[in-house]
């Protein structure tokens, strides 16, 4: 306690005011740092992969590895951040700058071990073996998936309550609802998404893809419906010229997956003699979609995939 005398001269006032203002400045300083290891410290949280597994927490976790491109954008939409990436990830920007653990396939389990995350996020249906591999050697593992827009939503949900980001992820899942509504529907046409292999064969995404799912998202009635799952590309199947012929859709997306100068797979169809005939090259209803939007990076940016489909097919137009 600082005993204040009435006959302290001002120099004097102006030592005991300073001692006095320390003095508070510590008291603050000690109630910040008290609230801030409060908010640090989180009830324990329990949540259900996409494994099917429970995961529990007893703390947020602060470093976490996400390892396949569906899981990086999922975090980072939550609101965390990863400190490793797969090859793959490269959206947001700031992750290109990360170091990467090889391929998603087949990541580098020496590098992740090395680098002691709290928490490796991985995608259940490429990463599902990865899961008890990284457990044997200590790492916790949460699997996230994108099968459908809820599973989307869901998991920005559960890995905003694991790293403490609930106010967040609950904006940015409301921020897909939001923008989703208003891309609207497209009136029922029908579609076939095409890509090619090297030799030419062309492939349909089935509706039960990612990419199928961005199509029926949109509102479109996938022609691809019922096909087995064949070829280089899961969840699409081969189709014939003929059968292509057949379903002879109202729109066309199509997806060139290596860059360009490559030619683009929406020019070189309608030289094909055969397809001259197809209603959606006859009304020019062909549309090239972004190869990593559609088909390499399953996850939050959907809202952005329907989007550009809406804009390059204008679904206000009549079929």
């Amino acid at each position: 306690m600082v005993k204040i005398s009435h006959g302290l001269k001002a120099v004097e006032w102006g030592s005991v005011l300073a001692i006095l203002i320390l003095m508070l400045a510590c008291t603050s300083d000690r109630e910040s740092n008290l609230s801030q290891s409060t908010q640090d410290i989180s009830e324990p949280i329990s949540v259900v992969d996409a494994l099917g597994r429970t995961v529990s927490f007893e703390a947020v976790p602060e470093r976490i590895a996400a390892i396949s491109p569906t899981a990086t954008e999922i975090l980072y939409a939550a609101g965390g951040t990863s400190i490793l990436r797969d090859r793959s990830s490269n959206f947001p920007l700031e992750v290109q700058s990360l170091p990467d653990v090889g391929s998603a396939y087949a990541p580098s389990i020496e590098t992740l071990v090395s680098a002691k995350p709290d928490l490796v996020l991985i995608e259940s249906i490429t990463q599902a073996r990865l899961a008890s591999d990284l457990e044997q050697v200590n790492l916790k593992v949460l699997a996230v998936k994108s099968e459908t827009i809820d599973d989307i939503k869901n998991y920005i949900i559960k890995v905003g309550q694991i790293i403490g980001k609930e106010t967040v992820a609950s904006n940015k899942v409301s921020e897909i609802e939001k923008r989703l509504a208003e891309v609207g529907q497209a009136d029922g046409r029908s579609v076939l998404i095409l890509i090619s292999d090297q030799d030419r064969n062309l492939y349909a995404a089935r509706p039960e893809s990612y990419t199928g799912l961005i199509a029926t998202t949109s509102g479109l009635i996938n022609k691809a419906e019922g096909l087995p799952d064949s070829g280089p590309f899961p969840g699409f199947s081969l189709m014939s010229p003929e059968a292509i012929l057949v379903a002879n859709p109202d729109v066309l997306i199509t997806i060139t997956p290596a860059p360009e100068p490559a030619p683009r797979l929406s020019k070189t169809i309608t030289q094909i003699p055969p397809f001259s005939s197809l209603k959606a090259v006859l009304n020019m209803r062909i549309f090239e979609a972004d190869a990593a939007l559609f088909l390499q990076s399953p996850g939050p940016r959907i809202v952005e995939a329907v989007e550009s489909l809406k804009q390059g097919l204008d679904f206000n137009n009549s079929k």
